[in-house]
């Protein structure tokens, strides 16, 4: 199979879902923002990872709908420089599938997906209180790829605050994989478990 993605035009989407097919698995950030008007909203991304270690630096990447417009969440971020990243686990994963559903944007997505709204320290968006790990993130820049259907926009957030719970933490402080049990996004309507893994030195430690 050959794919000329210099040609896709109105088959963009078909350049998308082959490419999410092997670009996997994905990291979900289930990213809580708040409106000018102090509704909050919630909703996963799959583009989504830490790109700088000094500064600390995180991005996830909202798409245009089909319809061209911006998400709620591209909207929020933009108007209040702030965001929250609740990390996916595995008793989270109905919720988090629900908060991707296209509610109005004056829709509760907390109220809607039953999750639990926790105060932030340093940000105003909420904390997401069943998630085991949540970042709060003020806004660097937003990079846009342009306005059409399926045009994504990259938002990168420096990390401010990282709230983890002491029962997901290994003996040397740090996050234990196997007690945190985080999901990862596939293509098309499959998720994976990180429970299975392996070890490998990297060469010269």
């Amino acid at each position: 199979m050959f794919l000329d993605a210099r040609s896709y035009g109105a088959n963009w989407r078909d350049i998308y879902k082959m490419a999410i097919s092997f670009i996997q698995p994905r990291p979900i950030a289930l990213v809580s923002t708040l409106s000018v008007d102090s509704v909050r909203n919630l909703a996963p991304f799959s583009f989504y990872n830490m790109v700088s270690a000094n500064p600390p630096v995180v991005m996830f990447a909202p798409s245009c709908r089909r319809d061209a417009t911006a998400k709620d969440s591209l909207h929020n971020v933009e108007a209040l420089g702030e965001f929250v990243v609740a990390t996916v686990t595995e008793r989270l994963a109905e919720q988090m599938n629900q908060c991707s559903f296209e509610y109005p944007p004056n829709t509760d997505e907390f109220v809607a997906s039953g999750l639990t709204p926790v105060p932030a320290k340093l940000v105003r968006p909420w904390l997401v209180g069943e998630s085991p790990v949540n970042i709060e993130c003020t806004l660097v820049e937003i990079k846009r790829f342009g306005k059409q259907a399926g045009a994504g926009s990259v938002v990168f957030g420096q990390i401010l605050a990282i709230h983890v719970e002491d029962r997901v933490l290994a003996p040397d402080g740090l996050v234990d994989p196997r007690k945190l049990k985080a999901i990862g996004r596939m293509g098309r309507d499959t998720y994976t478990r990180t429970g299975n893994t392996f070890d490998l030195a990297r060469p010269g430690d």
